[in-house]
């Protein structure tokens, strides 16, 4: 909802969210100075309210097309909310907050956006938040997979192609609670996904000290032990 200078309120069109998004992208990643007002002014938690609006539009009509809408919608936002932290260690922290909250986890999980449909598109979305990897919110996520002739060993859909780069070895993990988000979506995620994103989450870890450090402060090495690596380990 958005409310006038007259104190009414009226529902954005789905499209006209996108537009705000973009327009949203474009003014943080102008200066720092709209990022700290950003901030301060709890940007962040657009997160939430956006989340809960596709809960509330799902009560009404669930269709293919209201999952598109909403798939595109989640994307404009997170390409906003990534030009919101990047380099900012204050925004970071108020990002933590929120990304780690069980409401952000609870609105997700009910958004239907974990479907098979989606899950690749979330992902990404979520590790460029985690990296800071800032892309346009119009650029196509790139989910396709591999041809058959890739090996079983290498990653489809988590390549540096999907993010734009020509390489991700050197990559950071900034915002470590994002890729703590997917740890805990990792059982929804079909067993192909899951395998993928745990062999790109350990190659982050093992990238270097600075990504060790980042992963363990989130308390991820002893959370998520049960997996088929071990932070802690690194």
């Amino acid at each position: 909802m958005v409310s006038t200078s007259s104190g009414s309120q009226f529902k954005l069109e789905n499209d006209a969210k996108c537009d705000t998004f973009g327009a949203l992208w474009r003014i943080l990643g102008a200066n720092s100075s709209a990022q700290r007002i950003f901030g301060e002014a709890t940007g962040f938690s657009l997160l939430l309210t956006t989340l809960h609006t596709f809960q509330n539009d799902s009560e009404n009509e669930e269709t293919e097309s209201s999952l598109h809408t909403h798939m595109k919608i989640f994307g404009f936002l997170l390409r906003a909310m990534t030009a919101a932290v990047c380099n900012n260690s204050v925004n970071r922290i108020r990002l933590h907050t929120i990304l780690s909250s069980n409401t952000f986890y609870d609105l997700l999980s009910e958004s239907g956006l974990l479907c098979v449909d989606c899950e690749k598109q979330v992902i990404l979305l979520l590790l460029e938040l985690a990296l800071e990897i800032v892309l346009p919110p119009t650029s196509n996520l790139q989910v396709e997979s591999i041809s058959s002739e890739t090996s079983e060993d290498e990653l489809s859909f988590l390549s540096a192609t999907s993010f734009g780069l020509s390489r991700l070895d050197k990559e950071r993990v900034y915002n470590a609670s994002a890729i703590v988000v997917l740890i805990r979506c990792l059982l929804v995620f079909t067993p192909k996904v899951q395998l993928e994103l745990l062999r790109f989450i350990e190659k982050l870890a093992i990238a270097g000290p600075f990504n060790q450090e980042n992963l363990t402060s989130v308390g991820m090495g002893k959370r998520y032990s049960c997996y088929p690596f071990s932070f802690d380990s690194f």
